[in-house]
């Protein structure tokens, strides 16, 4: 019997055969469609999962800096109430507070946080600009200021010391990296400053 006539008396078999076929591969591309999309689906929450953490990093280490911050204050002003009263004793206690406070504390909960905002806005550079300018150059202004209040001759010599405090470079090298990294004008010109009034130059920069 001819291959056409073999067909043509069982058609409906090779029909059956094919309709068969074509479900299960139909079905196969469905269920693989599925299995991807729901890998998908889980990458996405997991990475959602991961950006919140982050956010909440964030936010806690925000919170943090914010309180160091204020008691950096609060003993600044507790220097000036010691320095109207003239109680050298006190000062002396209240200018070697404010050196620790600020380099263990004020200035290591800031590094922290500038090394996660780093990561976190490093392929932003808008965000990344606007972490420097609303936190990176807040805290090099709050550290010129602090140097400042406990070296001014005044404050020294009514404390009844010569020894000034100092800064090391290695203290800022992160502020400055950042400020670095994505540049503008306006940063250099900043950075410049703050550089001087810190105590440092432009060599320590490399």
């Amino acid at each position: 019997m001819p291959f056409l006539e073999v067909i043509q008396a069982d058609w409906i078999f090779y029909l059956i055969n094919i309709l068969v076929f074509g479900v299960v591969v139909l079905v196969t591309w469905l269920y693989a469609k599925g299995q991807h999309v729901e890998a998908i689906a889980k990458l996405q929450a997991q990475l959602q999962q991961i950006q919140l953490q982050q956010n909440d990093k964030l936010f806690a280490l925000e919170d943090e800096f914010k309180l160091k911050k204020e008691r950096i204050r609060l003993i600044m002003k507790d220097m000036e109430a010691q320095l109207k009263a003239k109680d050298e004793a006190m000062l002396l206690s209240r200018r070697n507070e404010l050196s620790n406070v600020f380099v263990m504390e004020y200035r290591e909960t800031m590094h922290r946080y500038a090394r996660l905002a780093d990561q976190y806005y490093e392929l932003h550079p808008p965000k990344y600009q606007e972490f420097v300018r609303n936190y990176i150059f807040p805290f090099l202004d709050t550290s010129r200021k602090v140097l400042a209040a406990a070296n001014a001759s005044v404050v020294m010599k009514a404390a009844g010391t010569t020894v000034p405090v100092r800064y090391s470079y290695k203290d800022f090298d992160f502020a400055f990296d950042m400020i670095r990294k994505h540049p503008t004008f306006s940063f250099k010109k900043e950075m410049n400053t703050y550089l001087k009034e810190l105590g440092f130059k432009k060599s320590d920069l490399d």
